[in-house]
């Protein structure tokens, strides 16, 4: 048997925490179910919601990305977690245009170079900071003489 804990997701996720509605497809009312989105990758999403939603059931939501554009969305429920602040849904994205999944993978690569920019420059203030000890290591040493 294999890890349980294993990611199985083809994408990584990027936090985004934005409010809004979404609409059942076959609901003919039309009417809003209000979500909290958690996160987002090019296939996915995770988000809360209070109302009990169904799963394999199609909702469709207008998604305001990083960027501040919208990007409307199909979005497949396929697994709930019952919490106390509400229900955490994960949905796949059904019939997204790959311009649509590439805008969020620019953000995704975005995210990823800002991340290993920091990482280098947490290195050069740690590679600084060694520097000045072996300076005064050097000078204390000098005195010594």
């Amino acid at each position: 048997m294999g890890d349980i804990n294993i990611n199985r997701r083809r994408y990584k996720r990027h936090t985004l925490s934005v409010k809004l509605f979404m609409t059942r497809v076959d609901d003919e009312s039309k009417t809003g179910i209000p979500i909290e989105v958690l996160d987002l990758s090019k296939a996915g999403i995770g988000f809360i919601c209070e109302k009990e939603l169904d799963n394999g059931v199609i909702y469709r939501a207008d998604i305001k990305i990083w960027t501040g554009a919208v990007i409307p969305a199909f979005i497949n429920v396929v697994r709930v977690s019952h919490e106390e602040g509400g229900n955490i849904y994960g949905g796949v994205f059904i019939g997204m245009p790959e311009s649509d999944a590439c805008r969020i993978g620019v953000y995704e690569t975005y995210l990823e170079s800002q991340s290993l920019l920091e990482q280098a420059q947490e290195k050069t203030e740690e590679e600084e900071k060694e520097d000045l000890m072996n300076i005064l290591d050097q000078a204390l040493n000098l005195d010594a003489f």
